[in-house]
């Protein structure tokens, strides 16, 4: 299961013949917001409807987009994955799918953590994406296999990886899993998976 090319599909269906699809979608990159501390890299922001949303990664892009131009598309360019990400994301906010689609401000990543050490405690943890501050804050409890994990915890780059969709099949229903921050927030909503971001707007 590709979990960015069934974001697209599911995002389609569930818009299909409003118009959305051929409206123009904004993505560009802002090095002035304080990304989510469980994400690394540069923040892109899509822009519709008045909306924005979120995604934060290693692979930005700037362009005037569609939702039409990802049908069919088989995304398999990192740039080309993360730009369907924060398409889905905005979309996601603006039919009012999902919740959350910008980080909170630095001053509630401790608050933040200290709720999430309690999601945690005492579990073993496998990260899909770079999360710098889970083995800074939860040393000795990383583990480097999903299969050795109790929760398998998701940024918005680890679900853009190639095998997201794989973990997230083979372990659901046998582990926990949980994406955190804004930019996964789309891909929790159309998947019905957990999803961690109490600070978030």
């Amino acid at each position: 299961m590709d979990l960015i090319v069934g974001s697209v599909e599911r995002i389609r269906e569930m818009i299909e013949n409003c118009g959305c699809e051929e409206g123009d979608i904004v993505l560009r990159t802002d090095p002035d917001v304080v990304n989510c501390q469980y994400e690394r890299g540069a923040c892109m922001v899509a822009s519709f409807g008045g909306k924005t949303a979120q995604f934060v990664t290693d692979n930005p892009v700037s362009a005037l987009t569609k939702l039409s131009f990802l049908f069919g598309a088989p995304l398999e360019a990192p740039q080309a994955r993360s730009a369907a990400a924060a398409v889905v994301n905005v979309l996601a906010g603006f039919f009012s799918l999902s919740r959350v689609q910008h980080a909170c401000p630095r001053r509630d990543h401790m608050a933040c953590r200290e709720e999430l050490k309690a999601i945690l405690n005492g579990k073993k943890i496998y990260c899909t994406g770079d999360m710098q501050v889970i083995p800074a804050e939860f040393s000795g409890m990383v583990t480097g296999s999903p299969e050795a994990a109790d929760i398998i915890l998701f940024n918005g780059e680890g679900t853009t990886g190639p095998d997201a969709g794989d973990i997230i099949t083979a372990f659901r229903g046998q582990k926990e899993i949980l994406c955190l921050g804004p930019s996964t927030s789309a891909v929790a909503r159309l998947y019905g998976l957990s999803h961690w971001c109490p600070y978030g707007s």
